[in-house]
């Protein structure tokens, strides 16, 4: 089986503003970078015909994957993390001590009125565990840190490890692979 992830196209939101579930709409270079995206697609050589397509019910990923595809699941567990108070905040408006707890406790502390990364993973492994059980090749349009948590669930790979390591390498408009052989899954690339 192949689980492909591909990350929404960019923003109208500043670099340092934390976005999560502000249902933001894409800027306005979508077009060039559909085109890049559907080049992607072709090069890996991907039918939509013989993959199940999802995607996060938010705008950004839903007007992308509808410009992949006619047939898409939506899945409200595929959103990305509740930033609670944080949601639409300059990194630097909030307090050092709350970003410096967050970042030494990254499962566990709870943004004010959002959730944990703990629980963030718990909503993306029901997901996972269900696409599993599909023995069907997927195709998934998500968000950074839904995309980071997927693959940490279906891996193994510790999330925290994941996103220090891999974050910015899923960029917008990028695309990972996760294949499963002999009930094993491996990164075969991400954030190509």
């Amino acid at each position: 089986m192949k689980f492909f992830f591909l990350r929404h196209t960019s923003l109208n939101v500043k670099k340092d503003i934390f976005y999560g579930q502000t249902d933001l709409d894409v800027s306005d270079s979508f077009s060039h970078e559909l085109k890049v995206i559907k080049e992607k697609i072709k090069t890996e050589r991907i039918n939509f015909s013989n993959f199940v397509v999802y995607s996060s019910p938010l705008k950004r990923c839903l007007k992308l994957a509808k410009n992949l595809h006619n047939e898409i699941n939506i899945d409200d567990r595929l959103k990305e993390m509740n930033l609670g108070d944080w949601e639409m905040k300059e990194f630097s408006s909030i307090e050092k001590k709350e970003i410096e707890k967050w970042e030494n406790d990254l499962l566990n502390y709870k943004i004010p009125n959002g959730e944990t990364n703990k629980d963030f993973l718990k909503r993306l492994k029901s997901f996972t565990d269900e696409i599993i059980n599909l023995k069907k090749d997927v195709f998934i349009v998500a968000h950074a840190g839904s995309i980071n948590g997927m693959i940490s669930n279906l891996t193994g790979e510790p999330f925290d490890k994941l996103v220090k390591n891999y974050w910015e390498k899923i960029s917008y408009g990028s695309l990972s692979l996760i294949l499963n052989k002999n009930h094993k899954n491996t990164i075969k690339f991400l954030g190509k």
